[in-house]
């Protein structure tokens, strides 16, 4: 249901290793050699360049000097990947708590999709993520935390 939301699978995004991976054939360097340069394994390169692991604030600095690219690159380009990868993943944070505040608060979501709110004819998951928005709470089971004027 996030790949609704957000036009795209998890399948279609596109981690920063596969863009280390397009400039090391761009530029003839071999996955040895940018370990080298960096001062990592091959083994390394190798599972940042399939997406195993991530590019850290320190490796992005090894990258900026193996590849003349700049480290804040490195670093935007691995945390858009992160920011996307928690939008198609939002759907699975939703908890059972969650579900069955939801079921309680049928009423007021009809009043706030009334209203134009939050948008009308959505499925659950995407309902409790509007609702999670316009009560600004990470998760619907916190309400009863916060004031009753605000619900």
């Amino acid at each position: 249901m996030a790949a609704k939301r957000l036009g795209i699978s998890r399948d279609l995004l596109i981690h920063p290793g596969e863009t280390i991976a397009d400039i090391l054939d761009e530029r003839g360097i071999t996955q040895a050699e940018l370990a080298a340069r960096t001062g990592v394994t091959p083994a390394y390169i190798s599972m940042v360049i399939s997406g195993k692991k991530d590019i850290s604030a320190k490796f992005a600095m090894s990258l900026e000097y193996a590849l003349d690219i700049p480290k804040t690159f490195w670093i935007n380009l691995q945390a858009h990947y992160d920011a996307e990868l928690l939008e198609v993943n939002e759907i699975d944070t939703i908890t059972e708590s969650e579900r069955n505040v939801y079921v309680e608060l049928a009423d007021r979501l009809n009043i706030l999709c009334g209203q134009g709110k939050i948008p009308c004819n959505q499925g659950m998951e995407e309902n409790i993520l509007s609702l999670r928005r316009y009560f600004r709470i990470s998760n619907l089971s916190h309400l009863n935390r916060i004031s009753a004027n605000v619900v």
